[in-house]
């Protein structure tokens, strides 16, 4: 394995390519892994699924609101989160809308 000082300063792309891996996108990848799970949390009983679905009472603090990840999961898939969760229950059904998002966000680039 090639070794590679940061002081090289060389970029993600020409290290992978050196090294002989595709290139791939960091933020596509972490996209399709929260897709999956999210997928997979909302299948099981869990202390996570009680933990996403709960709303924590009291106060907001100031400022700008927080993004939340359920939130998130909505821009991602352009569903309503109701329709995530009745579509992330069926495995197969999911994997096909992580897998159109991310055909769809190759296209916009």
């Amino acid at each position: 394995m090639a070794r590679i000082s940061w002081k090289e300063k060389k970029k993600n792309k020409d290290v992978l390519e050196e090294i002989g891996l595709k290139h791939t996108e960091p933020l596509k990848t972490i996209t399709t892994r929260q897709l999956a799970y999210y997928g997979h949390i909302r299948r099981h009983q869990s202390l996570q699924k009680s933990i996403m679905e709960g709303k924590i009472n009291g106060k907001r603090q100031r400022g700008r609101k927080r993004k939340s990840w359920l939130g998130n999961m909505e821009e991602t898939t352009t569903r309503r989160i109701n329709e995530c969760c009745e579509v992330a229950l069926n495995r197969e059904e999911w994997r096909r809308t992580i897998a159109s998002n991310l055909w769809q966000e190759t296209e916009q680039r």
